[in-house]
């Protein structure tokens, strides 16, 4: 079943930063919320490991990519989130490690030599 059209639902931009409802675009030319009109986007990379450029079209930003072409704006943050996330539980997980071995001190005198 077909739902029709309603003002204003067709087309809502969120803020690549926090999700909220994008009213302004920064210099970039990105759609942002107003809480992050001086934000700039950091250094994305793509699916295949390159770096993409931000570019800005007819249809709003989108990312170029030297190997794979042309990518949506919003398929190169969910693959940097991606990759972020994974990045993020990786560091945890070496982190968790070091942080559980505590190191402690044994005094051994020698009546007790000949049990270790």
């Amino acid at each position: 079943m077909r739902r029709p059209k309603r003002y204003g639902q067709s087309m809502v931009d969120n803020c690549p930063f926090c999700g909220k409802i994008a009213v302004a675009k920064n210099k970039e030319g990105v759609a942002v919320c107003s809480a992050h009109k001086t934000e700039k986007l950091k250094e994305l990379k793509c699916i295949c490991g390159s770096w993409l450029d931000q570019r800005k079209g007819k249809f709003g930003p989108y990312f170029f990519c030297i190997k794979c072409g042309n990518i949506s704006f919003r398929k190169a943050m969910e693959a940097n989130a991606d990759r972020e996330q994974a990045e993020s539980s990786k560091k945890n997980t070496q982190t968790k490690r070091v942080s559980g071995f505590k190191p402690t001190e044994i005094t051994v005198t020698s009546d007790q030599l000949d049990f270790m």
